[in-house]
């Protein structure tokens, strides 16, 4: 009985592992230019890793020569179920302010550039599916 309950638990653990390793890998359209990670990026519909190597997010276009990888300044200690990426847009490219994994997880925070003194911006949300390709 012991066995089995070991057993049930180990795959128990097992499966929820392997979907939140699959819940990382995401898609997005993006219908604008933006920046992230110092590298501007072109519109189109980009591979997102929220949980690359050492916390990184790593957003690559789906022609694979265009990748940037964005290293969050803090995590936002606030829960969120729907995963997306939050853009505050000016005269510039966007940039990448927020990204948000879903599943009721912390979001992440990264450093944007300084907008000039009269310069207003909006923020822009792009929500995430799931990369079937995965």
């Amino acid at each position: 009985m012991k066995s089995l309950v070991t057993k049930l638990m180990f795959a128990a653990a097992t499966l929820v592992a392997a979907g939140a390793a699959s819940a990382q890998a995401m898609k997005a359209d993006i219908p604008f230019a933006f920046q992230a990670g110092g590298r501007v990026m072109a519109a189109g519909t980009y591979r997102v890793n929220l949980r690359g190597p050492a916390g990184t997010v790593v957003i690559k276009g789906e022609s694979r020569n265009s990748a940037v990888i964005a290293q969050p300044i803090t995590h936002i200690d606030r829960k969120e179920n729907t995963a997306k990426l939050v853009f505050a847009c000016g005269r510039g490219p966007c940039s990448l302010v927020q990204a948000w994994p879903g599943y009721a997880q912390d979001g992440l925070l990264f450093r944007t550039p300084k907008l000039h003194r009269n310069e207003e911006a909006s923020l822009a949300v792009i929500h995430l599916r799931p990369d079937a390709a995965e």
